[in-house]
């Protein structure tokens, strides 16, 4: 065998063997063997049904039908990592119930291959049950009464509610959480976060510093604005962000970021206007840096500088 090309391990196969055998026995359109299948993985271990759900739930191309029995199946109140891959619109609502009533112990949910949209309550529902939870991703999901239960999770340290929102600025003015580090919200080149016309740098200013502990804010590409409003009203405010995105960045924004956010190491600039990129040198820590669609002609001077 070519020394590029390395032998699955002995957990990779077996891993794989196991998967294939609980889709063959579950491969028939009435499912007979659900409930046999089910008593044979009890004895698993919680990290093998982790593993098998995600091989499994990966599986785009395997009838849907499969993989939900598989869900029904494997799905048990200790297992504690779960991303649902892409179902049709049919599967959704009882997706949603069946983790609601089999998943109490997950600390880490993706739903990103589920439109919960429309099924707001179900939603709502299952994340005021997931009380251990620390990673919730839905994007474009969330709307006022999902905010809501959100606010439940003492223990959140990541949030990903990006995306078109159909929540409202009173509603998101109301996330407050010691716990949480990464918020991933808004859409791309958007500055507003929500449809009612507030303004968007100020609503997420609240946000920021409603969130005394947030490290990184992703998505929202106007970040620098918000900082700069945080800054104007005082000076002395710090944040412990270390990832940021901003779009249109001049001389006072980045003043306001090197100031506001002492600990930045991780930026993207989106269009950064004059003497800012010669300026990067004065945000000390930073030592990753995405420029987009900018002036670089101080850019061999930026970085002579740090």
């Amino acid at each position: 065998m070519s020394p590029k090309k390395q032998p699955a391990t002995l957990n990779v196969f077996c891993l794989k063997w196991l998967s294939n055998q609980l889709i063959n026995a579950l491969s028939d359109e009435e499912v007979k063997h659900l409930d046999e299948v089910q008593v044979y993985m009890n004895s698993a271990t919680y990290d093998v049904l982790q593993a098998l759900l995600g091989e499994i739930l990966g599986m785009i191309n395997l009838d849907a039908n499969i993989r939900f029995s598989c869900l029904q199946v494997l799905l048990r109140p200790d297992v504690k990592h779960l991303e649902i891959g892409i179902f049709p619109r049919f599967y959704y609502d009882q997706i949603l119930t069946t983790i609601r009533k089999q998943g109490k112990g997950l600390n880490y949910l993706n739903l990103k291959g589920v439109w919960a949209r429309d099924y707001s309550q179900l939603l709502g529902d299952l994340v005021l049950g997931l009380q251990r939870l620390r990673t919730l991703i839905i994007p474009h999901m969330s709307d006022d009464s999902v905010i809501n239960t959100i606010l439940s999770l003492k223990g959140l340290v990541k949030l990903d509610i990006s995306g078109e929102a159909c929540y409202s600025s009173a509603a998101i003015r109301l996330l407050r959480s010691d716990s949480l580090r990464i918020l991933d919200i808004g859409s791309f080149g958007k500055p507003e976060l929500c449809p009612d016309g507030t303004n968007g740098p100020e609503l997420v200013a609240e946000i920021i510093q409603q969130l005394p502990n947030l490290n990184v804010l992703k998505t929202y590409s106007f970040t620098g604005h918000a900082l700069l409003h945080l800054f104007k009203k005082d000076d002395n405010f710090r944040t412990k962000l270390t990832y940021l995105h901003t779009t249109d960045c001049d001389v006072n924004i980045l003043n306001a970021i090197t100031w506001t956010a002492p600990f930045l190491d991780n930026a993207h600039f989106n269009c950064p206007q004059e003497r800012v990129v010669s300026g990067l040198g004065q945000i000390k820590h930073l030592h990753a840096l995405k420029l987009t669609r900018g002036d670089f002609t101080h850019k061999r001077k930026a970085e002579e500088s740090n």
